[in-house]
């Protein structure tokens, strides 16, 4: 176990999360996991959990993304049964008492702390609209912390951006399934995601990793490597700022290829 930086004293290299923070946590924790596993020891979700929320305190809030898109789909969404598909430390908050989970049955978060109340008590239609959770981490300087992954990957509020600015490869589509609320009360609902135009072949590149690297040049995300594992701390509104340029002027070119020859009129 020589060498491993356990749970609270991870938390504590990163320095600009502080008390009373929001904190926007994107995950694959498989390379800590194994970090752990090469010490003789298990990663523990839960610790890991805790010690987030003990690094913003009791004024902080941490939000743990579930989401599932079976709901597309047209599979009924059950708010205490669907499983998160964006990893495993979305489902260990899941199970928690101390977590709750808002009602988007597409993009869900687990919350805890202090904008818990807030946040479980809307029920906005749009995944990335004005009153969504990204929306929320917009407007209060949200942090997102960034486990086993590259800055970019799986840091879902670009799409956000996207939707806020307006690309022109991508489309409001609505989808409508079934519904099964926390009081277990079934209805059919309505909800709308900004998709993709597949007539329009917009490419990602490599997880956006141009994107990711001005980010980090510009200070916007901080990089470290704990165990042997990448971390980024990464401010969301200044990345909300460098992404809207990338899209106004510069065609997405830091994060997308497609055919500029059949764009549609936005």
């Amino acid at each position: 176990m020589s060498g491993l930086v356990l749970y609270d004293q991870m938390m504590d290299q990163f320095s600009q999360i502080r008390q009373g923070d929001i904190v926007y946590v994107v995950s694959d924790v498989l390379k800590l996991a194994l970090a752990f596993r090469e010490a003789g020891l298990k990663l523990d979700l839960n610790q890991l959990l805790d010690s987030v929320s003990k690094k913003v305190g009791e004024e902080g809030t941490v939000l743990i993304p579930t989401f599932n898109w079976d709901f597309c789909k047209g599979k009924t969404f059950d708010y205490y049964k669907t499983p998160s598909k964006t990893g495993a430390l979305g489902n260990a908050a899941l199970k928690r008492t101390d977590y709750r989970r808002t009602k988007h049955p597409i993009y869900s978060f687990a919350v805890w702390g202090r904008d818990q109340d807030l946040l479980c008590g809307r029920d906005d239609q749009d995944s990335f609209g004005k009153e969504s959770v990204f929306a929320y981490m917009h407007r209060n300087r949200a942090k997102a912390l960034v486990i086993g992954l590259p800055t970019m990957s799986g840091l879902t509020f670009c799409h956000y951006v996207e939707q806020q600015v307006g690309v022109p490869f991508r489309f409001m589509k609505y989808f409508t399934a079934g519904y099964i609320d926390e009081n277990g009360t079934e209805s059919e609902k309505t909800y709308s995601m900004y998709v993709r135009d597949l007539d329009i072949n917009a490419q990602t590149i490599d997880n956006c990793l141009p994107l990711g690297k001005i980010l980090e040049q510009l200070g916007v995300s901080r990089n470290y490597e704990i165990n042997g594992v990448e971390f980024h701390v990464v401010d969301l509104a200044e990345m909300f700022e460098v992404e809207s340029i990338d899209i106004r002027l510069n065609d997405c070119g830091n994060m997308y290829h497609y055919r500029h020859d059949i764009q549609k009129q936005l």
